[in-house]
């Protein structure tokens, strides 16, 4: 039987590049059911139009429906809701309130209660063979030390409203799938392109080129501290490309992954590392961490389009095991690249967006 997909959150980035993926092989696909918010209605049908020229699917295998995972039903017709629980085989839910500053009511409502609301309509559809749930890294919250991908409760706090609804979302989701198929994914900080540098979005590390870029004339910079805590940064062609295969390997099912770096570096390194290739000196100096945060004003962090909550992931200390993920990966030739190779990429091409369309970046 062909694979019919259900897909929530597009026309997000990371569900985009899903159906991209997937589309290499239009012959096991019978079609995707791609669920959009009233207000993204623009978006998703430019995005359509851009599959059926650059992918191989066709008009009737590319659905889109308007709907809202916060709503019971998805708010979704009884009709379409009979049609999807008769035709779905993989369900990849991806909406969530994705903002590190967000309030907590909402968070919870979009990340909690709309996870819920997916996870009652997979419990309807008859030919499910994968529930594709997408958590965080961050659910740990301030969790130390090395974190399994098999743990998850825990009584530590968390750093902001986000990583706390998306592990209560975690919580829920396991308390509520029963006996379905499932596979969890849990990315670390989602960057650009392995090969190319290409990203679409400009969010967590990015911050740090657009500061090295706004102070160009008092290069070199100091380092922001020595504090080195291990930072995880993944390229999206690898989180894509993992969770594609694990989402379908027999291995993958009622398993969870951890898509950080399995070799992770530290923020001081991170930071040297981009100044490096960006200005081709080495930082020079110190100064104290909590002045680069007093500095942080509103108008400086959107200055910089970064938000101060982002920080902290720059300072907590926590490894991720990806044991599991190591395990079933091995032999697919799926790996985390290393993010010394990867940052130069990553800096090429933001120069040279930057210099297409200056300021608007």
């Amino acid at each position: 039987m062909k694979r019919t997909y259900l897909m929530t959150g597009f026309p997000g980035f990371l569900a985009t590049k899903l159906v991209e993926r997937l589309a290499l092989v239009p012959e096991q696909i019978d079609c995707f059911y791609l669920l959009y918010l009233k207000q993204e209605q623009a978006g998703a049908e430019a995005q359509k139009n851009h599959f059926l020229k650059t992918t191989a699917l066709q008009e009737e295998q590319l659905i889109l429906i308007e709907g809202d995972i916060t709503k019971e039903g998805l708010g979704l017709p009884e009709a379409m809701r009979q049609e999807l629980a008769s035709r779905v085989t993989h369900l990849f839910h991806l909406a969530a309130r994705y903002d590190l500053a967000t309030s907590y009511d909402l968070a919870f409502r979009i990340n909690v209660i709309g996870t819920s609301n997916v996870t009652r309509l997979a419990h309807t559809c008859v030919h499910l063979e994968r529930y594709v749930y997408f958590s965080t890294a961050y659910v740990s919250g301030l969790r130390t030390g090395t974190v399994s991908e098999q743990e998850l409760l825990h009584h530590a706090d968390f750093k902001n409203a986000y990583e706390e609804t998306k592990y209560l979302a975690e919580v829920r989701f396991r308390d509520e799938i029963g006996t379905l198929p499932y596979t969890i994914i849990r990315p670390g900080i989602v960057v650009g392109h392995s090969q190319t540098g290409e990203t679409p979005k400009w969010d967590g590390v990015y911050f740090i080129l657009n500061a090295l870029r706004l102070l160009d004339t008092f290069a070199p910079l100091p380092y922001a501290g020595r504090a080195n805590a291990l930072v995880n940064l993944v390229p999206y062609d690898y989180v894509v490309a993992a969770t594609t295969y694990l989402s379908h390997a027999p291995a993958g099912i009622r398993t969870t992954y951890h898509l950080t770096d399995p070799f992770p570096h530290g923020a001081r390194a991170i930071y040297e590392m981009l100044h490096v290739v960006y200005y081709g000196s080495y930082p020079r100096g110190v100064v104290p961490f909590r002045l680069v945060t007093s500095l942080l004003t509103p108008r400086v962090a959107k200055r910089l389009q970064m938000q101060r909550q982002t920080l902290d992931y720059f300072v907590h200390p926590v490894r991720y095991d990806t044991s599991n993920t190591l395990r079933d990966l091995d032999g697919t030739g799926i790996i985390c690249p290393d993010l010394a190779e990867l940052i130069p990429r990553l800096v090429t091409y933001y120069k040279t967006k930057h210099s297409q369309i200056g300021e608007t970046l």
